[in-house]
């Protein structure tokens, strides 16, 4: 049925609305070295390079979350930026996931939506330590309420 729809989408000009979508959540959680700053994350799809989602976790929170549209066997990347700038060679500079991200095959019953958890700086390649960090850094997720829609 998708593919007809896709196909009579097409031949009449309608955008269609895929009824494979589901909900997701993209929680980012700072590590505690990363207090001080403003980090961004970007959730991407994978194929396409579409950002779905965009996470700011500002200075002084510990955590953020974004609803977004998804679909099974989705996959995904993320990158990330911070702010301020460490040193000045760093000013346009985007941390890129370490690993890429993929949802469930099928939604289970009773699913309602599913969480894609990012620990900053931990899930993230070569990124710093601020200066300030004593380099026990680490993310914690067991304060983080469960998503609700």
């Amino acid at each position: 049925m998708m593919k007809r729809c896709r196909w009579l989408c097409l031949m009449i000009g309608f955008i269609p609305v895929y009824v494979n979508a589901f909900t997701c959540f993209l929680t980012v959680v700072k590590d505690n070295c990363w207090l001080n700053y403003d980090v961004t994350v970007n959730l991407s799809d994978l194929p396409t390079s579409k950002i779905l989602s965009t996470v700011l976790v500002p200075k002084g929170k510990t955590w953020s979350r974004q609803e977004f549209s998804c679909e099974p066997a989705q996959t995904f990347a993320y990158s990330a930026t911070f702010q301020p700038i460490i040193w000045q060679n760093q000013a346009n500079s985007i941390y890129r996931a370490k690993q890429f991200w993929g949802l469930p095959k099928a939604i289970a019953a009773g699913e309602t939506a599913w969480e894609v958890k990012v620990c900053y700086a931990k899930d993230f390649a070569e990124t710093p330590l601020p200066p300030e960090s004593n380099g026990q850094c680490g993310c914690d997720f067991s304060t983080i309420p469960a998503p609700t829609l």
